[in-house]
């Protein structure tokens, strides 16, 4: 598999706001039998989001409908509106499939439609979280080559990216409230309107 290079994880993964990026989706395909996992990445091609080439190497993959699969995903930024309902209609689709994505940035949070992919990505039992110390750790660990020794501390990066995640971690739980509240408000109209 080939690996990202420290200094591709530690610009594209930078939780800062100021950083040019890219979207990179590393991805783990986990059976649940225990035999080895599958791990790659994607990143935007072509106008072709990394999100839109994972799910195309999934299906490609002709996998064990009767194997149950756990599919973690690490991305640079959260999925836009198109690519949500996309993985939605995957994860629909691919039943035997469980899809965890965690994000280091939430993509134009502050739009709506954004916020609206993002809850549609809850409400159809897809989590979306934002990576913390603990992802980033793993994705440096399994998704970096490691050959020669990066122009900065591991260390010291990862647990600067865990500590700013904190802000953004906040953010994504109001974005989870609003949607809820939302969801709530649209449930008393119906029930009003039954009434």
């Amino acid at each position: 598999m080939p690996l990202l290079t420290a200094e591709t994880f530690s610009l594209q993964f930078n939780n800062r706001p100021c950083y040019p990026k890219r979207t990179y989706l590393c991805y783990q395909l986990m059976p649940q039998n225990g035999s080895t996992p599958t791990r790659g990445y994607f990143k935007n091609k072509n106008n072709r989001h990394a999100e839109i080439c994972f799910i195309d190497k999934i299906e490609s993959m002709g996998l064990d409908k009767t194997q149950c699969y756990e599919v973690t995903c690490y991305l640079t930024w959260s999925p836009c509106p198109s690519c949500a309902q996309k993985l939605v209609a995957f994860a629909k689709a691919q039943v035997h499939l469980n899809l965890r994505i965690f994000a280091s940035r939430l993509y134009y949070h502050w739009l709506l439609s954004c916020k609206k992919g993002l809850q549609l990505l809850w409400q159809s039992q897809i989590p979306v979280e934002v990576m913390g110390l603990p992802e980033f750790t793993d994705c440096w660990e399994n998704f970096v080559d490691h050959g020669k020794p990066p122009p900065f501390n591991p260390s010291e990066k990862l647990q600067e990216l865990g500590e700013r995640s904190r802000s953004i971690k906040r953010r994504l739980e109001k974005i989870k409230i609003l949607g809820v509240h939302v969801q709530d408000c649209y449930m008393d109209i119906l029930c009003d309107a039954e009434v």
